[in-house]
């Protein structure tokens, strides 16, 4: 995983603001999708969202905080929370689900299945997230 200038300098804001460990940081359109170590979330939020708050007014966009697991079905519930995921399926560099509501897994305009298959790729392997 390679991370540019403009990502390591919000990694670099992003932890000293909330003090949690940064694991990856991933710009994408309007947004900034941030990796936080696990068991970190709430250090990233902060309490009634206050650091998640100071992380925004910083880098100046919409920031996304996931929390990483080792797992791969885990993270990958995660990245798609709180669509409901009722089964996964890795199989090589293609992960499958099955979901309750496919619209809110995928997001407007594919947003939510696009960062998934980033982080995904970047952590796991997996290129590929289809969605039924």
């Amino acid at each position: 995983m390679k991370l540019g200038m403009d990502e390591l300098q919000y990694i670099a804001v992003i932890e000293k603001i909330t003090k949690a460990r940064v694991k990856d940081c991933v710009s994408t359109e309007g947004e900034l999708v941030v990796v936080v170590g696990e068991g970190e979330m709430g250090l990233a939020i902060g309490r009634n969202g206050e650091n998640a708050e100071k992380v925004r007014e910083a880098v100046g966009r919409k920031v996304s905080f996931i929390e990483i697991a080792e797992n791969k079905e885990k993270f990958i519930r995660k990245l798609f929370a709180p669509a409901v995921i009722e089964a996964v399926e890795v199989d090589g560099e293609t992960v499958k689900l099955k979901v309750r509501e496919a619209q809110r897994a995928i997001g407007r305009g594919g947003k939510r299945k696009k960062r998934a298959e980033t982080l995904l790729d970047r952590h796991f392997g997996i290129k590929n997230v289809v969605i039924n």
